[in-house]
């Protein structure tokens, strides 16, 4: 069997988030932002992880289309000889147990009937995202002692032995006890100005005073002043903290976003609980074998009812259209 198949799910990932292979699964692209790990001090560019779900059955068309663009014939023809190539796939791995799949990684048949898919660390489809960068150690700067201290400066922080005199500026060397009388004198020329030239009136002396009881019964006739209503305190807002669920539970979410920081996980948490009809659904995930932090519009127990959802969610809102099905497994 050619390698036609697997080329051609790596050239759509390269440029859409998820591919369908018919009467197979899907391949998801996750993209991942670049972060910084405190502990290592380093900087990582972005990334994206690759993962295949053996529920995504609904054929997205793209591997029909790119079938019939690249051999010149009709989109019936090309859905033909697709399904023809999967055939086979199907075929050898029942046979053998597993499948390579160059770029992507291999597919493995579990005794349940259920397919696993470990994709290469090393594919050039996962690297292309970080632009040909790598990790970049970044540590922490070396801090200047403290003033006072016995302890020298380090050496990158000392100043040159000569310095030689800029022609672009006029360097003038006064003494500090110069610098001082100047400074008093000046001083003393302020104090003696006569800044007040308006006279002082009656006005200046106006003040306002509070009546006693006594005072207040004579001129108004009740000895105690009306007090202003207290306005009060609105009530705290309700605590709408992010639930977070639990790994491995096998259930099925519909990923809206994906980062490495809680922080801006929360951003789009405070964003989605606004647009979504049922914020109290949202919930995060940890993945278990890196520092991936997601976050799910909904959970579900099957696919169906979960790619049922991913549907309507789509429809509804177009910022959500790269979102797709996890089993969390």
């Amino acid at each position: 069997m050619n390698n036609r198949l697997a080329e051609q799910i790596s050239y759509l990932l390269l440029r859409h988030s998820y591919v369908v292979v018919p009467q197979l699964g899907g391949f998801i692209r996750e993209a991942l932002p670049a972060s910084y790990q405190h502990e290592q001090h380093l900087a990582y560019p972005p990334s994206a992880e690759l993962h295949f779900s053996q529920e995504l059955q609904h054929s997205d068309g793209l591997l029909e289309a790119r079938y019939a663009l690249l051999l010149g014939i009709s989109l019936r023809r090309a859905r033909l000889i697709l399904e023809e190539e999967v055939k086979q796939l199907r075929h050898i791995l029942i046979q053998r147990g597993q499948y390579q799949l160059p770029l992507l990684g291999t597919l493995e048949l579990t005794g349940a009937g259920k397919i696993n898919f470990v994709p290469y660390s090393s594919s050039k489809l996962l690297q292309g995202i970080a632009y040909g960068l790598s990790p970049l150690s970044l540590p922490l700067l070396q801090q200047e002692t403290a003033a006072g201290s016995s302890e020298p400066l380090p050496k990158a922080h000392e100043a040159p032995q000569t310095e030689r005199p800029s022609r672009d500026y006029i360097q003038l060397r006064i003494p500090k006890r110069v610098a001082a009388y100047a400074a008093s004198i000046i001083i003393l020329i302020l104090s003696l100005i006569p800044w007040q030239q308006s006279p002082v009136t009656e006005q200046y002396f106006q003040a306002g005073f509070t009546p006693t009881p006594e005072a207040a019964q004579s001129l108004w006739g009740h000895s105690s002043l009306a007090t202003q209503p207290k306005e009060e305190a609105p009530a705290a807002p309700a605590d709408r903290g992010l639930r977070w669920g639990s790994s491995g539970d096998g259930r099925y979410y519909v990923i809206i976003a994906t980062e490495r920081g809680e922080e801006r996980l929360l951003s789009y948490y405070e964003e989605a609980r606004h647009q979504i009809e049922e914020p109290e659904a949202i919930v995060a995930l940890r993945s278990r074998h890196s520092s991936t932090l997601r976050l799910a519009a909904a959970s579900f127990d099957d696919a169906a009812a979960a790619y049922n959802y991913l549907n309507r969610l789509v429809k509804a809102h177009r910022a959500y259209s790269s979102s797709w099905v996890f089993h969390n497994k």
